[in-house]
């Protein structure tokens, strides 16, 4: 069978956490309601890709279901089931590709805003919002404290209400214009009615990003349940009218003069290390992203840092393409001739150096250990 879409109604059910009951691995799936609330009643069929509530009546199509969940249209539903998916729209044997590539081109891209004014309506937005409980017990489940959380600002993605999030951000002077993640409302002949959206929709954790000014330079969302192995989305609207793009920005926290920097991948995972140990450290995007490392190193170097240590995960050790990564950080650290380290250490059931220094933490109460660093070869 082709299909009209890149896509299935199974994916957009986990993009939406529908909680599965019946039939996981077969055609016919039950799942709750997200209409009526009542468990199990939602029957999802693969095979014609559609949905039908036994109890309420609702049924549609997949499409249908994610736009009727967050209250947009079906076109606008497709583009963003296709970024969470990580789909670019194109499927071969159908025009839904050709469609998608149409709206993308007469949606051009927005000019970002300047880093301050991005900095200022990203705090704004935090300010607005609120911390699940089940997100904060995960996160001190990670190592951080109240304060830490309540100091950093990891907020929840809200389910409903991100126009009168605008709203109330715009009425406080902030701007939206240019900041990634939103964009503005539309009718079917592309007119504006002077209202603007927030591209939040999968349910997770907002993480800010920090450069080594301090500002946040971007919003990353850890996903309730990863979609297609990812765990992590940023927030942008570059499928959007007036929307912008985050871009790939690297993290930074702790002490910009600090004698020792640790390099590590993922905006959560070093905040955490950071705060248990109080080192500093240079938070990629993923080990292979580092196109804005230079202009980092270099501000770093004129500021006395001397050694740089590589703590990418410990797969590096047993997945080429990490390693690969790995070793491609190291040459970029010597090439600034920083005295470069590697992170290392023997419980391979410890992921990353957050992991790492959590259990050495949970061994010791009074102090943390310093992590066994060795020369890079």
């Amino acid at each position: 069978m082709i299909r009209d879409f890149p896509f299935t109604i199974k994916e957009v059910a986990r993009i939406l956490c529908l909680t599965i009951r019946h039939g996981e691995n077969s055609n016919s799936t039950d799942v709750d309601c997200p209409f009526c609330k009542r468990k199990g009643k939602l029957n999802l069929n693969s095979n014609k890709d559609v949905y039908r509530c036994n109890y309420c009546g609702e049924f549609g199509g997949m499409t249908q279901l994610y736009g009727a969940v967050h209250g947009i249209s079906n076109a606008n539903a497709y583009h963003e089931i296709c970024e969470l998916l990580g789909y670019d729209g194109k499927n071969p044997g159908s025009d839904n590709g050709h469609m998608a590539k149409r709206r993308t081109d007469e949606s051009p891209q927005q000019k970002r805003a300047d880093c301050i004014s991005i900095h200022q309506t990203y705090s704004m937005l935090l300010s607005l919002l609120s911390l699940a409980k089940t997100h904060k017990e995960q996160l001190m489940a990670r190592g951080l404290s109240s304060n830490d959380i309540a100091k950093i600002g990891y907020k929840s993605v809200p389910a409903f209400g991100q126009q009168d999030l605008c709203r109330r951000i715009i009425k406080s002077g902030c701007v939206v214009e240019g900041v990634p993640g939103f964009f503005k409302v539309v009718d079917d002949k592309g007119n504006w009615n002077g209202v603007w959206d927030l591209k939040l929709r999968a349910p997770g954790v907002l993480i800010p990003v920090h450069g080594i000014d301090g500002k946040i330079s971007a919003l990353q969302i850890r996903l309730n349940k990863p979609v297609n192995d990812r765990k992590y989305i940023w927030l942008s609207s570059t499928d959007k009218v007036g929307g912008a793009s985050s871009g790939s920005p690297i993290h930074f926290v702790g002490d910009p003069t600090a004698e020792r920097v640790y390099i590590t991948e993922g905006p959560l995972k070093g905040t955490v290390a950071h705060k248990l140990t109080q080192y500093t450290f240079i938070c990629l995007p993923s080990a292979n992203s580092m196109g804005h490392l230079d202009h980092l190193l270099l501000c770093l170097k004129a500021n006395g840092v001397k050694e740089a240590v590589e703590a990418l995960d410990v797969d590096k050790e047993t997945n080429i393409h990490v390693a690969k990564a790995a070793a491609k950080l190291r040459d970029k650290l010597s090439s600034y001739d920083f005295s470069v380290k590697t992170a290392v250490w023997t419980d391979k059931n410890l992921k990353g150096i957050d992991d790492y220094y959590l259990h050495r933490m949970k061994e010791n109460r009074r102090m943390v250990y310093d992590v066994d660093i060795t020369a890079a070869a």
